[in-house]
């Protein structure tokens, strides 16, 4: 008959065990699960619509679409898929389109990288580049990197490119190249 309460008490020692090792796991998660959990992104939306308005005059400053947006709120960044930003200003209309972008400082600057491309139908130019910056606060432009740019003349390719939304002057720097086409006889 002994060994009944033998068998009682390695049960009693054995869930005892089993609690504080739930316990102990519940106040100390794996290390691995804690980067994981941080690293996660806090947002994740599909066929995402932002406008952003002008503080002053309450128009919108651009509208910007995209297929995917993630959000990490660690780095202060959230990432798109296939972003398109459409920027209105007065008589000249832009819109760019990426493979990806990413919005940095709470939406004043949004990079575009990979298929960059930038459209004025007002102007008739397309401009092609592997990165593109857009600081919507100072309504400029930049590419960092080559631009090949199309319009009614020719084209030209620069090593980087800086513009002023507001002005309209674009300036091109570093290897500046163009082929302008002559009239057709």
């Amino acid at each position: 008959m002994r060994r009944p309460g033998l068998l009682s008490a390695s049960g009693v020692i054995l869930l005892g065990l089993i609690v504080m090792m739930t316990l102990h796991e519940w106040g100390n998660p794996l290390e691995g699960d804690n980067e994981a959990f941080l690293s996660a992104p806090a947002i994740t939306a599909e066929n995402i619509v932002a406008r952003q308005f002008n503080r002053d005059s309450g128009e919108v400053e651009y509208r910007l679409l995209a297929n995917n947006l993630e959000q990490y709120e660690r780095e202060a960044l959230t990432l798109l898929d296939h972003p398109d930003l459409s920027l209105n200003n007065g008589n000249n209309q832009w819109t760019i389109q990426a493979d990806n972008g990413e919005v940095r400082d709470n939406g004043d600057l949004i990079v575009f990288e990979n298929n960059v491309e930038a459209v004025s139908k007002n102007n008739g130019v397309t401009l092609d580049t592997r990165e593109l910056h857009y600081l919507s606060g100072d309504r400029q432009v930049s590419a960092p990197d080559t631009v090949h740019m199309r319009h009614s003349e020719g084209s030209t390719r620069a090593g980087s490119m800086d513009a002023d939304l507001d002005t309209g002057r674009m300036t091109l720097k570093q290897g500046v190249v163009s082929e302008f086409k002559g009239p057709k006889p």
